[in-house]
C-alpha cells in the first residue's frame, strides 16, 4: 500500500472527483509487480523470465521514484520517471499517472494524449466517465489555440507518418494539427504506401488506424536478393569454347597426320605409292586448315561471349510485376 500522505496529495489532485486515484495507483504498483510465473508462458526460456523480471523491477523502481516526485511537487521529474516505467512495462495506470504529472505542468497538449491513451488501454475503466470528462475539457482548450489532436496508430507500429508532405515521426504518433482536411502518408520499407486524406475536427481529437500490407515488389525482390539471377548467355559461352578446343586439337592432330604424309611421300621410291602420300597430304591438310578456321572462330565468339555474359540483375530481366499503387483514404476519424 501507498503512504496515507501520498494518498491525500493524490486525493487533493483532480479537476472533480478524484477518490479512485489511489485504487489506480495501487493497481500500477501491482501490475509492475506482477510475478513473471504469470506475465510468462511456462515454456519460455530462462533468460526470458530473467529479463522480463528485471525490466519488471527496474519499472517498478522509476515509478517508486515518480511518486515521491509528484508527493514533492517535483512534476517534470515524476513525468520523466513514469515515462521511464511505462517504457519498460507500460500499463494503463501509468498512462494515466502521466496524464495527471502533465496537468499539474500545465502541459494540455501532453495531458490530452496520455488521458486518450489511458482510455484507448482500458475502454472499460471505472472512471472512464470522468477521464472522458477531462478529455473534452482538454480538447476544448486546444480548440481555442486554433489546433487539435491527431493520433496515429499502424499495425505493424514503425511506420514514418507525413502530413501534408513533412514527415513528422514514426507510429504511434500524436501531434497537434489546425483543424480541416490535410493529406497522409505512411510508409514502411517491406510495405506499400498509404496515402490519403482526413479531417481533423475542430471540437474533438481522433485516432487513425492503418493497417499496412506486404508490398508485392518487395516479396518479388527477396528472392532475387539471396540467390544468383543468372547470366545473360547461360553456359553458351563455355560450350562455345569447349567446342574451339575440341577444332583447334583436331587441326593439330590433322597438320601432324599431313606432315607424316609428306615425309613419307619423300622417302618413297615406287610411283603410285608417291601420289597415294602426295593425295593423303593434301587431304589432311585441308581438314586442318578447315578445324583451324573454325576452331578460330569459336574461340574469338566464346571469348567474345564469355566478356558479355555479365549476371542478370531484377532490372534487367524481363519481368511483369504488380507495382502497387498506394492505397487510398478519405474518411472522418479513422482510417
Amino acid at each position: 500500500m501507498f503512504p496515507s500522505d501520498l494518498k491525500s496529495e493524490f486525493g487533493r489532485v483532480g479537476r472533480s472527483d478524484l477518490s479512485r486515484l489511489p485504487k489506480l495507483l495501487a493497481l500500477s504498483a501491482s501490475l509492475l509487480a506482477v510475478s513473471p510465473h504469470h506475465a510468462l508462458a511456462a515454456d519460455d526460456r530462462p533468460q526470458a523470465s530473467t529479463n522480463a523480471e528485471q525490466r519488471r523491477t527496474s519499472a517498478k523502481a522509476r515509478y517508486e521514484e515518480g511518486v515521491e516526485a509528484y508527493r514533492a511537487t517535483r512534476y517534470a521529474d515524476a513525468v520523466r520517471l513514469f515515462l521511464e516505467a511505462d517504457a519498460l512495462s507500460p500499463s494503463a495506470a501509468l498512462s494515466y499517472n502521466i496524464a495527471r504529472a502533465y496537468e499539474k505542468l500545465s502541459d494540455d497538449a501532453q495531458a490530452l494524449r496520455w488521458y486518450r491513451n489511458y482510455l484507448r488501454l482500458d475502454p472499460g475503466a471505472k472512471n472512464a466517465a470522468e477521464v472522458r470528462a477531462y478529455v473534452n475539457a482538454l480538447s476544448a482548450a486546444l480548440a481555442k489555440l486554433g489546433i487539435q489532436q491527431l493520433t496515429v496508430l499502424t499495425t505493424p507500429p514503425g511506420a514514418t507518418v507525413a502530413i501534408d508532405g513533412t514527415p513528422l515521426g514514426v507510429s504511434p504518433l500524436t501531434v497537434e494539427l489546425r483543424p480541416g482536411t490535410h493529406s497522409a502518408q505512411v510508409s514502411r520499407r517491406g510495405f506499400a504506401d498509404v496515402n490519403g486524406k482526413f479531417t481533423l475536427p475542430e471540437a474533438t481529437p481522433i485516432d487513425l488506424s492503418v493497417t499496412l500490407q506486404a508490398s508485392p515488389t518487395e516479396s518479388a525482390k527477396a528472392p532475387d536478393a539471396d540467390r544468383e539471377t543468372g547470366r545473360r548467355f547461360g553456359i553458351a559461352p563455355y560450350l562455345t569454347l569447349g567446342a574451339a578446343a575440341v577444332c583447334l586439337g583436331s587441326a593439330g592432330i590433322f597438320e601432324a597426320l599431313r606432315r607424316s604424309a609428306q615425309n613419307s611421300a619423300r622417302s618413297e621410291q615406287v610411283q603410285l605409292a608417291y601420289e597415294q602420300d602426295i593425295d593423303a597430304m593434301n587431304s589432311r591438310q585441308t581438314t586442318a586448315r578447315v578445324f583451324l578456321g573454325v576452331g578460330g572462330v569459336l574461340a574469338a565468339t566464346g571469348v567474345t561471349l564469355l566478356v558479355l555474359n555479365t549476371p542478370l540483375t531484377p532490372e534487367s530481366r524481363a519481368r511483369v510485376a504488380a507495382v502497387p499503387g498506394g492505397a487510398t483514404f478519405s474518411l472522418n476519424g479513422s482510417f
